[in-house]
């Protein structure tokens, strides 16, 4: 019998696999359709949020500009009692939130202010005959545990000014950071992230943790602002006193002016204004602050941004944002806004009350916080 004369019901068998087969190709092809449209759309969605976010984000600056300003803000003395000094709370926006901080970068020691020593000042504060920048660093790395070490201050020193002359023997220049794998470069002028830092020699990543919270890099040098210094500064510009000196301060602020400090210190140690001075100079020390840093955290939708702006008002109408740093947050990574140092030095933080923690991944807190109760004086 020919091929013609197939039966009926094997030619239903045939045409049914046929539109099976059709059915799941034009099911695969509208999936496939609709799963790069939905990608599309997450995306479009995500790229919105993230614009609103930095909108949001600038938004931020500006009302923190404008509480900086001087009809705002007293500009001769910045303390903790200020309007700018109160975190931010949760402000909640249309499909998300911002909160946030601004942080005295003046109450940090300057990296940058150690750029203009030379070799006769650097060996006038070395044999303790004035106090200056040079002389807090050093108590403060030994305030930290570090045993005593010229080369400390000596190196920064040199990867900060312009030229290739050691300022001591305790110095590096290019000739001992050639032999580094790959080779490392001075940077010969003032840096602008402090995280330079880990990159001079004597210094490591670890050593840049341990002193982040204290240290900043302004472009300029400038005096730390005894209203807002953490107790650990202070106790590195108790030139000796230790904790009856930070206690001394902290008890005596907010300090209106500079003479209003060394009044207070004077009348402790009995020794007279003019050496008080001369031990507190006013290079070193004031009650105002010139430049200010914001922190903001932005959520919106699945969008979080961590936004760090810098705003510079010494000298100016209004404050000026002169660095901005914007981090987008990966979905799954936690971020604190506070944090607290472990009562035991161990750096680890901690903010649950059984002791007990889920295994997430945190980010540096947006507004890290050195508690004044909390510092080592072990030098």
């Amino acid at each position: 019998m020919s091929n013609a004369s197939q039966s009926p019901s094997g030619q239903r068998g045939v045409a049914l696999l046929a539109t099976l087969i059709l059915t799941l190709a034009v099911t695969i092809i509208l999936g496939n359709i609709f799963y790069r449209h939905q990608i599309q759309v997450s995306q479009a969605a995500g790229s919105l949020h993230s614009d609103q976010a930095v909108l949001l984000a600038i938004s931020a600056e500006n009302w923190a500009r404008d509480l900086l300003l001087p009809g705002n803000d007293d500009v001769k003395s910045d303390h903790f009692l200020e309007d700018w000094a109160q975190a931010i709370p949760f402000l909640p926006v249309d499909g998300g939130n911002i909160a946030g901080c601004i942080v005295d970068l003046q109450s940090r020691f300057n990296l940058n202010s150690l750029s203009n020593y030379t070799a006769s000042s650097l060996n006038k504060e070395t044999d303790g005959s004035i106090v200056g920048h040079a002389r807090v660093w050093e108590s403060l790395l030994q305030s930290l545990d570090y045993m005593p070490d010229a080369s400390r201050v000596a190196v920064i020193v040199d990867w900060l000014d312009n030229d290739d002359s050691k300022v001591n023997s305790y110095g590096a220049e290019q000739s001992e950071y050639s032999l580094y794998d790959p080779p490392r470069f001075p940077h010969n002028g003032m840096i602008t992230d402090a995280g330079e830092l880990a990159a001079m020699e004597g210094y490591s990543l670890s050593d840049l943790q341990l002193l982040s919270p204290w240290i900043t890099a302004l472009p300029e040098i400038t005096p730390i602002n005894i209203n807002t210094a953490s107790n650990q500064i202070l106790l590195a510009m108790s030139d000796g006193l230790g904790i009856e000196f930070v206690e001394l301060v902290v008890s005596g602020r907010p300090y209106t002016n500079l003479a209003a400090f060394h009044k207070v210190v004077n009348e402790f140690l009995m020794i007279g204004e003019q050496q008080v001075q001369a031990r507190w100079p006013e290079a070193l020390v004031d009650v105002k602050t010139a430049f200010f840093q914001l922190n903001i955290q932005v959520t919106l939708g699945q969008s979080r941004l961590l936004v760090k702006s810098i705003m510079h008002r010494q000298g100016r109408g209004a404050p000026a944002v002169i660095s901005r740093e914007i981090t987008v947050v990966p979905t799954g990574v936690t971020t604190l806004l506070f944090a607290s140092v472990a009562d035991d030095d161990s750096g680890i933080i901690s903010d649950d009350s059984d002791g007990e923690r889920d295994r997430e991944y945190y980010m540096q807190p947006l507004c890290e916080a050195v508690p004044n109760n909390n510092y080592n004086a072990n030098y």
